[in-house]
């Protein structure tokens, strides 16, 4: 088995941290043969790993829209996601990262909008966090994520090109909708950041991936799974921890495990225990995929590597200088 991982944004985790020196992690990078690329967001590297390449914008709504049980079929799609809008001193500021919306929260906003909107933008809330919207042909706008927007003023952010006007006047339609609409009432009245906007962002049409690179996918990633459906491979939930993961693998074929969060527990949690499956044989290799701010970290470790002794271990931020 050749168990590969991709970790966005390893080297802002906790496991870098000053002090903190997990020596499987660093022995599997120094054991290994490394090279360093320029740093893609998650979602490009991903759509590179699957041979998807996008004419335009990262077209992430029609892959995730299937990992979520739905049937893009040859429709444009358009995540049309439920944030939360704060007003800052002279602009609006994308806000809460979670909202914790409730499957019930999710359908009764969504039915709003739909009573409102008629054919004409019908959504879909597949999850309580991912909304989605079907359109006959794909817009001439230009998107931009959640991720890159979190945090941040509006203004610039906001659908740019030939369609902008139309969808940004969809936007302050919903933001009127959804204004008053009583889940919102309810929600103020806990305390919790009302839903007072939806995001449109990563539209496209689904494209069957040009490359098969895996046997098997395991993540929560719903890109990564979404990929791996289009691409006909098998793609489970991430599990636990590497020994929960090579239980359940087979002993032959490709694995990618996507971990979207770079926490303490990696060390103790994943990098053990696949430098032990490596001493012992259980795996053949070892792909490592660790993002960094401005670039990505490839190692790739064999059983035979790890009798290399000469090449000293490091600390982990060592490797970016």
């Amino acid at each position: 088995m050749h168990c590969s991982l991709f970790i966005p944004e390893f080297f802002s985790g906790e496991s870098v941290a000053p002090g903190n020196r997990p020596a499987a992690a660093e022995t599997l990078i120094a054991r290994g043969r490394r090279k360093r690329t320029a740093r893609a967001s998650s979602d490009v590297w991903l759509f590179e790993r699957f041979g998807v390449r996008p004419l335009r914008g990262s077209p992430v709504a029609p892959y995730t829209l299937l990992a979520d049980g739905g049937a893009p079929g040859e429709h444009f799609w358009m995540r049309a996601d439920p944030v939360h809008l704060s007003v800052g001193l002279d602009s609006l500021v994308f806000g809460a990262p979670a909202l914790d919306l409730s499957r019930a929260e999710a359908d009764s906003l969504v039915d709003g909008l739909n009573r409102h909107f008629g054919e004409a933008l019908a959504f879909q809330a597949l999850r309580p966090e991912r909304w989605y919207v079907g359109l006959q042909a794909a817009p001439e706008i230009d998107t931009t994520p959640p991720s890159a927007a979190r945090g941040t003023a509006i203004g610039d952010k906001l659908p740019s090109g030939a369609e902008a006007t139309r969808f940004r006047a969809l936007m302050n339609e919903a933001q009127m909708l959804l204004h008053g609409h009583p889940v919102n009432v309810e929600r103020e009245a806990r305390g919790a950041p009302a839903v007072n906007s939806v995001w449109f962002w990563g539209g496209g049409s689904l494209e069957t991936p040009g490359a098969r690179p895996y046997s098997v996918v395991l993540a929560d990633n719903p890109l990564a799974r979404g990929l791996a459906r289009a691409a006909g491979i098998s793609d489970r939930s991430l599990p636990r921890n590497a020994a929960a993961m090579l239980a359940a693998l087979p002993s032959e074929g490709r694995a990618l495990a996507v971990l979207d969060s770079a926490s303490a527990d990696l060390e103790r949690e994943w990098f053990k225990p696949l430098l032990a499956a490596l001493r012992e044989g259980r795996i053949g290799m070892l792909s490592l995929h660790l993002s960094a701010a401005d670039s990505l970290l490839e190692v790739e470790t064999v059983r035979s590597d790890l009798r290399h002794f000469w090449r000293k271990r490091k600390p982990l931020q060592a490797w970016l200088a």
